[in-house]
């Protein structure tokens, strides 16, 4: 009997056994780190004291993840308002000032509650969103979706951040039930999410090689249980993007916002990798009565206010991940630590 265990087996066991609390905190302390912190849902009518603690950490890069703020009606006039003064927060220009920035926009920051492509202003809802974030957008009109390779000692991470906004059709009152994997052929018409020219681009970037591929989208991915906005309510979509996720060669993790709450949600692609949706909503938004929402796939989960972060090392050129949620006075409230394989 071969009494040798098989590489992808014994670096999973290796990270479960540093998911241990003495042994994430040991993590942190690494200087070969390379760190990435991101969120969403963030409200300038509330207490914004969550600046202090993110600030005060290291970060390589970050990332918003949509609703980075809330107009007081859905108006383009009230959504102007609320770029005047979130361009005054003190907290995001120290932010800008020493970290490189990406970002993507959800409804609020589109323009309005659930908002799709039929918003009578998201050509001018577009034009704020450059002008606030300056960043390099992948299409000249068609909507934030862009693409970032950043190297970290001889590896490549490849950061796409994907807009699920400016070009997706309503999924219909149908829709606003739980879809599971198993309904897919049973859904009448065909919703657009992403929109044909992005999907090319997405495919395209996907293919790109690269040591690890981290997908931000503003809506969960992989959580399907809830009755609320995911990408299961545009299930071919969904489909999709798993199989596209399933081919590439390298690993790949998902990083969402939206849900009002912090998560990490875990499934199994067709190629026999793990990959994770880590969930980080929000900033100053997350909600009690979250702690109704099911999410079978869930792994971990904190309904305190706060960001997410993905502290990354390389072992033997395998990207080891720890991901933890901090609140707005720096505790730590979940970490998760795996090897992406």
């Amino acid at each position: 009997m071969d009494s040798r265990i098989p590489r992808r087996r014994l670096l999973k066991s290796l990270g479960l056994a540093l998911c241990s609390p003495l042994l994430s905190k040991l993590a942190f302390a690494s200087e070969n780190e390379w760190v990435l912190g991101f969120g969403s849902c963030m409200d300038l009518r509330k207490s914004q004291s969550f600046w202090e603690t993110l600030n005060s950490r290291r970060f390589s890069h970050f990332a918003f993840l949509g609703d980075n703020l809330y107009p007081e009606r859905d108006t383009l006039g009230e959504l102007e308002k609320a770029y005047q003064k979130l361009s005054l927060s003190e907290g995001l220009t120290a932010l800008k000032s020493r970290v490189n920035i990406s970002a993507i926009w959800d409804d609020h920051d589109f323009g309005a509650d659930n908002a799709d492509s039929t918003l009578p202003f998201r050509r001018e809802s577009l034009s704020l969103f450059r002008s606030f974030w300056l960043q390099d957008y992948a299409s000249e009109e068609d909507g934030v979706y862009s693409s970032r390779m950043i190297e970290h000692q001889g590896r490549k991470i490849h950061l796409i951040m994907l807009d699920a906004r400016y070009n997706r059709t309503a999924y219909g009152a149908a829709s606003l039930e739980p879809i599971q994997p198993g309904d897919v052929e049973e859904v009448v018409g065909d919703p657009i999410l992403l929109g044909n020219r992005q999907w090319e681009w997405l495919e395209t970037q996907l293919e790109v090689p690269a040591d690890l591929k981290i997908i931000g989208s503003s809506i969960q991915v992989l959580s399907s249980d809830h009755r609320f906005e995911k990408w299961m309510n545009y299930p071919s979509e969904h489909q999709r993007l798993m199989k596209a996720l399933g081919r590439i060669s390298a690993p790949s993790l998902i990083l969402s916002g939206d849900r009002h709450l912090h998560e990490i949600s875990r499934t199994q692609l067709v190629s026999g990798r793990t990959i994770y949706d880590f969930t980080s909503s929000g900033f100053n938004r997350a909600e009690g009565l979250s702690r109704f929402e099911k999410n079978r796939l869930r792994v971990q989960r904190s309904l305190e206010d706060g960001f997410g972060e993905i502290r990354l090392k390389w072992v033997d050129g395998v990207p080891f991940v720890t991901m933890s949620m901090v609140d707005r006075n720096g505790e730590v409230r979940f970490t998760h630590s795996d090897y992406l394989v």
